[in-house]
């Protein structure tokens, strides 16, 4: 049953938004020097620069030795970390994949969707991620213990490794959620058809103008769900009859 204005005396109507939008990147790591990384501890990795996808801070994390700290792989491990400060848990999809000499993708694995959960990240003095992490220090993140064995990257030195250096690429793909107003109105029965006289300022005779009449509920409603909210010139423009500017 609806509730009539006059019962209530004042009706309060708002609406809001959210905007779902995908956030993509990737991140070159270079390594170069590879054959030296066969003296690389197993469980040790070398690390990129933290970057940023949709807002969030990662880091790329390869074990050119394997990820596991008990015996020495065959395999390059190759992981992406969640290096947000705030603690979060966040679902995010990911690709790794080994350059060729002209930039595209000689060797990948498929793309796959995990929740990450956020590691602090680790600085030295200079604000700069360590290039080689200490054992154990592995952190919560997701990604393959046997990306690519070394004789499968041997056997495609003349692709993958140009003078002895070896390109990686991580795409990551995240959900962006936006929440903002999209409009807000309160309505008074007091404020219906009410005349005022607003005054001169000295610029003349006051001038006696008629408050616009409100729209009623289902015009409200039809115009939340066609309407876009927009900006003009720093102002939020707003449906006619509307009482409030509805920021976004």
């Amino acid at each position: 049953m609806a509730m009539s204005v006059a019962a209530v005396g004042h009706l309060s109507r708002s609406a809001s938004r959210a905007v779902a939008r995908a956030a993509n990147g990737f991140h070159l790591l270079r390594i170069e020097g590879y054959s030296e990384t066969e003296m690389v501890l197993p469980g040790q990795r070398i690390s990129s620069e933290d970057f940023t996808v949709g807002d969030y801070s990662w880091r790329v994390d390869c074990y050119p030795n394997g990820r596991d700290t008990s015996t020495k792989s065959n395999a390059m491990s190759v992981y992406l970390q969640l290096t947000d400060q705030a603690h979060r848990v966040l679902r995010a999809r990911y690709k790794f994949s080994l350059l060729d000499r002209a930039g595209n993708a000689g060797y990948e694995l498929p793309a796959e969707t995990a929740s990450f959960t956020s590691v602090s990240s680790m600085y030295n003095y200079q604000y700069r991620s360590p290039v080689l992490g200490a054992v154990d220090e592995q952190g919560p993140g997701c990604g393959h213990d046997e990306f690519i064995g070394r004789e499968e990257l041997e056997r495609r030195r003349e692709d993958l490794i140009r003078d002895d250096r070896i390109v990686l690429r991580c795409d990551v793909g995240v959900t962006q959620i936006e929440g903002s107003r999209l409009a807000a109105d309160e309505l008074s029965d007091e404020e219906e058809d009410e005349q005022f006289v607003a005054p001169g300022y000295g610029y003349g005779p006051p001038r006696q103008r008629r408050l616009r009449r409100r729209t009623d509920d289902d015009e409200y409603v039809k115009w939340c769900l066609t309407e876009e909210p927009r900006r003009s010139r720093g102002y939020q423009v707003r449906p006619r009859g509307f009482g409030h500017p509805n920021w976004y």
